[in-house]
C-alpha cells in the first residue's frame, strides 16, 4: 500500500447498510451490514464519538519528566497508567488537551503543540484522536477527577524505556502518542 492510497480499490471492505446498534452521550455503536472484498456478505463493527472534534492525548512534559495518570480501564478489567486523554470539549483539540491535562494533572495551563493524529484501534475506532505536547511550567495541583485518575506520577523521561520494556506502560494510545512525539522531536531523550 502506498501513501496515495484511499482503500477505494478492490481490497476495500464496503458497507451497504449503516446499522446503529446502542447509542449513549459519547459514542455511536454500529454493526454494519458490509460487502467484503472476495463478494461474501458480512458485518463490521464500529465506534464513532458524539462529539464535535477530535478526542486528545496529551503528552505533558516538565522539567525532564513526563506527566502519566492511573487509571481504571474498565474493558481490560485493571489500573492502568498512560497519559491524560479524553473526548473531545469542542472543535478545537488544544481546548480538550487544556481542560484534560487540568481534570487529570491538575496542571493548570501549559503551552500545547498539536502533534498530529494517530487512529488508536483502526479496527473498531473510525475517529482519529489529537495529540498535543504540554510544555508545562508550573507546578501541577491534584488533579479534579478523583474518580477517573486514582494517582498521578512525574516519571523522569530517563526511566520511561524501562517502563515500556517492563510492561508497566502498555497502553496503546499512550505509546502511540509517545512515538509521535519521538518523530516530531518533542520528546527529549
Amino acid at each position: 500500500m502506498t501513501d496515495s492510497d484511499d482503500g477505494a480499490d478492490g481490497n476495500a471492505i464496503r458497507r451497504t447498510r449503516e446499522v446503529l446498534a446502542y447509542r449513549n452521550r459519547f459514542v455511536d455503536v454500529y454493526d454494519d451490514e458490509v460487502t467484503f472484498p472476495n463478494g461474501a456478505d458480512g458485518r463490521y463493527l464500529r465506534i464513532r464519538h458524539r462529539g464535535e472534534g477530535l478526542g486528545v492525548v496529551v503528552l505533558p512534559v516538565r522539567d525532564g519528566t513526563v506527566g502519566l495518570v492511573r487509571t481504571y480501564r474498565y474493558p481490560v478489567g485493571r489500573l492502568q497508567w498512560g497519559l491524560p486523554r479524553g473526548f473531545s470539549h469542542g472543535a478545537d483539540p488544544l481546548v480538550t488537551a487544556r481542560t484534560e491535562l487540568h481534570e487529570e494533572l491538575g496542571v493548570p495551563d501549559a503551552e500545547f503543540t498539536l502533534l498530529g493524529t494517530i487512529t488508536p484501534d483502526s479496527g473498531l475506532l473510525a475517529d482519529p484522536v489529537a495529540v498535543v505536547h504540554a510544555a508545562v511550567t508550573t507546578a501541577p495541583g491534584t488533579p479534579l477527577t478523583p474518580e477517573e485518575v486514582t494517582e498521578s506520577h512525574w516519571l523522569p523521561l530517563p526511566d520511561l524505556p524501562h517502563w515500556i520494556t517492563a510492561g508497566r506502560l502498555d497502553d496503546a494510545m499512550t505509546l502511540a502518542a509517545l512515538t509521535l512525539a519521538r518523530a516530531h522531536q518533542h520528546l527529549p531523550t
